[in-house]
Order: structure tokens, then sequence, then C-alpha cells
């Protein structure tokens, strides 16, 4: 009897969670703040300097010049961006941080499959400008111009690339992901792809849903692996595809 009563016990125990919800929770429990409020300025922060560099990049004049946030160098570099996604998110996140989400060690041989697949799926996105008049608007290519014309276009674009992107990708996909995860571990992540997606609807919406399924796929990823490195090149592949001279610029 004693031996039954024990097996109708054990049949009675709470499935255990996944091992990523169990870290998301142990990680909670050892903030500095509440994972509500924290998730909470982290979204604030993030939707404050989207705003403010959105603002300034149309020029809006609503009562402040926010043209004086456009923090350019000679060289094309963007202070603002690198300051407000890069360096202060580094700063709220040093306690804590996660080193091996910046390197390959929790990379497997599916993600390498993954990134390659990315990169081709981005190549075919950045052939297809020319046949898109949208697109086609927004991105043009320099056409004849002289050597030194490509040349100053293509440093100034690397020069703004460096600028921005690791901060883009730190910003939201460490710096929010994690803060929103603690808060809400099975469905905060949605709120990556929903902020990139709001920002790029300044892009036509062919490319901010591009963005938004790019971010999906990504952001997933990261959840899995704990790790930002993936997006990071990805993002960096058609940033330097679309760069480089185009076919119809040969």
């Amino acid at each position: 009897m004693v031996r039954k009563r024990k097996k109708n016990m054990s049949t009675c125990k709470k499935t255990p969670e996944a091992p990523h919800e169990n870290a998301v929770r142990e990680a909670a429990r050892r903030a500095l703040l509440p994972p509500w409020l924290a998730a909470v300025l982290a979204m604030a922060y993030v939707a404050a300097v989207l705003m403010i560099d959105t603002l300034a990049v149309h020029r809006v004049d609503l009562g402040i010049q926010w043209r004086a946030f456009l923090w350019h160098t000679a060289g094309g570099f963007d202070l603002f961006k690198l300051i407000g996604w890069l360096v202060v998110p580094f700063l709220l996140c040093l306690y804590g941080f996660d080193w091996g989400a910046l390197g390959v060690a929790r990379w497997k041989r599916v993600d390498w499959i993954l990134l390659a697949a990315l990169a081709g799926v981005e190549l075919l996105a950045v052939l297809a400008i020319p046949l898109i008049p949208a697109l086609q608007n927004v991105y043009q290519g320099m056409g004849d111009a002289p050597a030194d014309v490509k040349w100053h276009f293509a440093t100034g674009n690397l020069a703004f690339l460096c600028s921005w992107l690791l901060g883009w990708e730190f910003m939201h996909r460490y710096f929010l992901l994690r803060h929103v995860e603690k808060w809400l571990p099975r469905w905060g992540w949605l709120m990556v792809p929903l902020c990139e997606g709001l920002y790029h609807l300044q892009k036509p919406l062919l490319e901010a849903g591009g963005m938004v399924l790019f971010s999906v796929v990504v952001t997933l990823w990261v959840r899995r692996r704990k790790n930002i490195l993936l997006p990071l090149l990805a993002h960096l592949t058609i940033c330097l595809l679309y760069t480089s001279p185009s076919p119809r610029d040969r």
C-alpha cells in the first residue's frame, strides 16, 4: 500500500519547465530590479532613442530642433547611434554580462548552414532592388559615376555602418531581449521584431516586412543559443552587399 501511494504521488508531480525558461527565471531572481520594472525601462529607453533618431534624420521641428541629435562626423560616422545604441546599453548590461553571447562556442553545424541560407536570401533581395520600383527609388545605384565618387560612397557607407550595426543588434537582441524575457519568458521576445518593424516603417513596406521576418527568425535563434553573433553577421552581410557596387553599376 505504501509503495502504491508513493507511485500515485509521483504521477502528480508538476511537469518541469524547459531549460531555457528555467535559466530566464534564475536570471530574473538575480536581477537588481524587479523583472517587470527592468523590462519597462528597457522598452522605454529603446523607444526613446529610436524615436529621437527618426525625428533627427527627418529633421522634424516640433518645439525642439531634433536635428541637433545628428552627431555625424565628416567621414559619415554617426556618434548618436554609437552612444545611444551601443555604449549606454552595454554599460547598463555590465552587471552579469554574458560574454558567451559574443562568440561561436555555442554554435552548432546547423547554425553555419542557417547563416549561409540567410546570406543567399539577402543576395537575392539585393539583386531584386532594380526590379522593384519602391526599393529602387530608395536604393539608387551610382550608375556611370566616376570611380572616385563610387569609392567615396562606399567608404562613407562603411563608416556609417561601423557606427550603428553592432549597436543595433546589441540594443535589440541583448539589452532589450534579456529584459523582456525575464519579465515574460515565453512571449516577451516579440517586442524585438515589433520595435524593429515600427522603426522601419519609414522605409518601403516591403523592406519593413522583410525586416520583421528576419527579426523573428534571428531572435528565435538568439533565444535558443543565447548568442547574438549570427544576426550580427547576417545583418552585416546584407549591408555589405548593398554597399558594394551592384550589377547595374558595372
